[in-house]
């Protein structure tokens, strides 16, 4: 009766050709890369979809995003909307200040968003 050699695999490596110790230690890499790209993207006015839009309860200020991804605000009743520059100031991690007349606006809640349908 013979005996199978085991053979030993080699080394994986990650692109950068440095040995992989965990895939957990692959993923915490490319969540960072993707934060970093992310902040990027926000500072080009870029909208990465982490939050529902915005709108206005008191003047009616909404926020929209273009076919390219830029993030866009406009007033609710306007025919041809155009961008208005403006940004709503994030406050904490559900309220944001609207620009155009200062009130705190909301992020809405599922059941808000469901009612929209």
């Amino acid at each position: 009766m013979s005996r199978v050699k085991k053979t030993h695999r080699p080394a994986k490596h990650s692109a950068n050709g440095r040995t992989k110790p965990s895939h957990m230690g692959d993923l915490i890499e490319l969540f960072r890369h993707l934060e970093k790209v992310k902040q990027q993207a926000r500072v080009l006015g870029i909208f990465t979809d982490d939050r529902e839009l915005l709108a206005c309860p008191s003047c009616g200020l909404l926020e929209d995003v273009t076919a390219e991804g830029l993030l866009v605000t406009y007033p609710k009743d306007i025919k041809d909307p155009k961008d208005t520059g403006l940004r709503f100031h994030q406050l904490d991690t559900e309220s944001f200040q609207c620009p155009a007349c200062g009130a705190t606006c909301h992020l809405p809640t599922e059941e808000e968003l469901w009612a929209d349908i």
